[in-house]
């Protein structure tokens, strides 16, 4: 293995002509849908066209998603609305996906994958990568967003996909809460939990490889510290989600080439 060195020159930057201060109400679970081009580095993976993950653009030609979700996939930028074409809308073909050489399928440890596309995306106030972490971790507690197209509800066969990006505000939760609540075992360093132990809101079945987002308080940027992984239910009480740590190596990706 070795390192893949990603920085992009321009990043976690909202378009100005964009609402910048994100208040969600109620449904991602618990969230509102979100200003279009407020999330210019979320990413659409499909199999045949349709929903499989959610995944982040770090780089003009690279996707950060969970290992779990790939497949024969196209990535869609710029998607706001899943039911038209949207005006910003760009789908790519993947050329290869490279997934955490040490995760393990049955635990979800180092849920994360690089996806490479086969062309560059085209950058505009729509499609923009989102910032890898400075080396920092924002404290917990630290007010952080997620967002996908995922879940609206848990259900027996899970509830309805939204048509339309869905955004909500998270918590980051001590590691010891995180282990008290889904098990020790379970939650592994690899992994984070974000979420509310009253329940109510969360990211769900859809939302797996999209991004756990912190705006960095003084330089104002969106930095990429989470990447949806798994979950016991949706927004249950007393179980928050869980999240794949994105490295805190600056610019790069450790990857398996």
């Amino acid at each position: 293995s070795q390192y893949l060195w990603i920085n992009a020159a321009v990043c976690g930057q909202r378009s100005a002509t964009v609402q910048n201060v994100t208040q969600p109400r109620s449904r991602i679970v618990g969230g509102s849908p979100a200003p279009p081009g407020s999330w210019p580095w979320l990413v659409n993976l499909q199999l045949d066209g349709a929903l499989m993950c959610g995944g982040v653009l770090v780089d003009s030609s690279w996707v950060v998603t969970a290992a779990h979700c790939f497949s024969y996939w196209t990535a869609v930028v710029g998607e706001f609305d899943i039911t038209k074409t949207d005006p910003d809308e760009q789908v790519l073909k993947v050329n290869r996906v490279i997934p955490h050489p040490k995760f393990n399928p049955k635990t979800f440890n180092n849920d994360i994958a690089l996806v490479e596309l086969t062309s560059p995306v085209v950058l505009s106030q729509h499609v923009t990568p989102v910032c890898l972490p400075s080396g920092m971790e924002p404290p917990t507690g630290s007010p952080c967003l997620v967002a996908g197209w995922g879940s609206l509800y848990e259900g027996e066969f899970n509830g309805p996909s939204a048509d339309v990006v869905m955004e909500a505000k998270v918590p980051l939760l001590p590691q010891s809460t995180c282990k008290s609540a889904l098990g020790k075992e379970l939650v592994t360093n690899t992994m984070l939990c974000a979420g509310y132990l009253s329940g109510g809101i969360d990211s769900c079945q859809g939302d797996s490889g999209g991004p756990l987002i912190y705006q960095d308080r003084i330089s104002g940027r969106f930095q990429l510290h989470g990447i949806t992984s798994w979950g016991d239910g949706c927004g249950e009480k007393g179980k928050p989600g869980v999240y794949t740590r994105v490295p805190l190596t600056s610019d790069r990706l450790l990857s398996s080439l």
